[in-house]
């Protein structure tokens, strides 16, 4: 048995021992505290740089998710761009397919338009050619009409004639010879006569009357200020009417200013209610007899106009200007010809002309002007 000091000792080095035993525990422990601080900061900070890259990973993802959306609608788009583009290349192949079948039958139409045309214009001028026939004709019926009917009032006339005559002899019939012209005498002036309605209208207009109409007429001009200047000349639009508006009138003859270009001219219409008939030309002491015989026949000869409807009173008034050895001349006109001769001086409607230039090679004299038979 032990004793009591040793079991003092005993449970002294007990104590130690364990009391660095529990030194060590608590150190371990202290370390094991330590370490699992520190792994859990570690896991901590692990963690969090874990969920920040998480959080960056899902931002990305999400920004890349984003893009890929805006990819997918431009790739769409485009798909659909491709696919309009696709439809329009499809589309114009069958508008350029169209265009030249339209070009081609537009090419046959104008073709065949050609061809009508040319058809066209041949059955036009055949029917025109036809219209004309017709109107000739027709005019041609008219005419021969009218000559029927003025024959059988001739036919009466000369019955009446031949009762006035009352037994006397009567001379054979007349020949209408064509105009055969001849050169006029030198110095021998024309005296015109107008034969219309079988009635002798004589002219009695000579340079004096000539003149006083055209100071009558420059008179009217001056006080209406007429003249528009050298390059426009008289204002012929106002100028005429106011002329014509009451027109000369002498015993055979209305006068009538006109125009023919820039050159004022005087017509001559015979009045209808005047004129020498027929029976006085053919009277020996009839007031054209006695014209006749003071007519002087040294200074003018006589020119007949004769329209269609008065051969007859040619044929005796010249027949009577040759028994008095009267040279004298003739020429036929249609019915709507009408007389006319210049005004003189130097009123004009436009511009006065530029002079001629000199011809280095003057013609010969001109001869005499043909105008009897």
């Amino acid at each position: 048995m032990k004793s009591y000091s040793t079991l003092e000792e005993d449970d002294g080095d007990g104590l130690d021992s364990l009391l660095d035993t529990m030194t060590n525990v608590v150190g371990i422990l202290v370390m094991v505290l330590i370490a699992t601080q520190l792994g859990v900061k570690d896991a901590v900070d692990r963690i969090a740089q874990s969920e920040k890259g998480s959080q960056e990973s899902v931002q990305m993802l999400e920004q890349q998710y984003i893009s890929n959306q805006a990819l997918q609608q431009q790739l769409e788009e485009r798909f659909k761009d491709i696919n309009s583009e696709s439809t329009r290349q499809v589309e114009l192949v069958k508008l350029r397919q169209q265009l030249e079948n339209t070009t081609s039958n537009l090419q046959a139409a104008k073709t065949e338009s050609q061809l009508l045309s040319v058809k066209l214009k041949e059955q036009r001028k055949a029917a025109a050619t036809i219209v004309a026939a017709m109107e000739s004709q027709k005019k041609e019926k008219e005419q021969l009409s009218k000559e029927i009917s003025k024959n059988l009032e001739e036919e009466a006339r000369l019955k009446a004639l031949l009762s006035d005559y009352q037994g006397k002899p009567i001379a054979g019939t007349e020949s209408l010879t064509l105009p055969n012209p001849r050169s006029v005498p030198e110095g021998a002036k024309q005296f015109t006569l107008l034969c219309k309605t079988n009635k002798i209208y004589p002219l009695f207009f000579n340079e004096q009357d000539r003149t006083f109409t055209r100071k009558a007429i420059e008179a009217i001009v001056q006080q209406r200020q007429l003249f528009r200047g050298p390059e426009l000349g008289v204002n012929h639009e106002v100028l005429l009417p106011l002329v014509n508006r009451k027109p000369p009138t002498s015993e055979y003859f209305v006068t009538n200013l006109t125009r023919s270009g820039i050159y004022p001219r005087i017509s001559f219409t015979p009045r209808a209610t005047r004129g020498i008939a027929l029976k006085e030309v053919l009277g020996t002491k009839s007031r054209f007899s006695e014209f006749l015989d003071s007519f002087d026949r040294n200074s003018f000869y006589m020119r007949f106009f004769v329209y269609p409807d008065s051969y007859e009173i040619y044929m005796a008034a010249r027949k009577a200007a040759d028994k008095r050895a009267i040279l004298a001349g003739w020429e036929p006109q249609d019915d709507d010809w009408v007389y006319t001769t210049h005004l003189g001086g130097s009123l004009l409607f436009g511009p006065k002309p530029p002079p001629a230039k000199p011809n280095p090679n003057p013609p010969s004299p001109r001869p005499a002007p043909k105008l009897i038979d």
